[in-house]
């Protein structure tokens, strides 16, 4: 009785192309989720809406030597920082700081201590858990398209 020969297709290449391609859509879907985590969650009054919309992705997920790798956070708004860690600021060369009061008057003072409002850390501790499932969902979509592609 002859045997019947089984071939192995390989989809080797096919794989890893996909999985680097669900690393990096796990990744920009966690970026965007921690941006719109930050804009909702956030602790300060929203007056000018300027850092609020400073929140975005800066680099969308890409290939990188040890994965894939992108960044999010504030761009270009100078005060994010010390609403995210809090400090005291301090004049560089005049005496004092003046600044306006809700009711219209100035205060004069030699500094001002600015308490933490974090509004991205929260976000990357809510989202960050979720990269892992939204990696695996991506691949299965894919790897799903491929065993019905002839």
């Amino acid at each position: 009785m002859a045997r019947k020969s089984k071939s192995l297709k390989w989809y080797g290449k096919a794989v890893k192309e996909d999985m680097r391609a669900a690393q990096i859509d796990g990744v920009n879907q966690t970026m965007a989720a921690c941006v719109q985590h930050a804009k909702r969650n956030h602790t300060w009054q929203n007056r000018t809406a300027i850092l609020e919309g400073g929140i975005d992705i800066a680099d969308y997920a890409a290939p990188h030597s040890s994965g894939v790798k992108g960044t999010w956070g504030v761009r270009d708004v100078v005060y994010a920082r010390i609403h995210e860690l809090g400090g005291t600021i301090r004049p560089k060369t005049a005496q004092a700081l003046k600044f306006r009061l809700d009711d219209g008057t100035f205060a004069v003072v030699k500094q001002v201590t600015i308490p933490a409002r974090p509004y991205l850390r929260p976000a990357a501790d809510e989202e960050y858990p979720r990269l892992a499932d939204r990696i695996r969902a991506s691949y299965q979509r894919r790897a799903k398209r491929r065993k019905t592609t002839p």
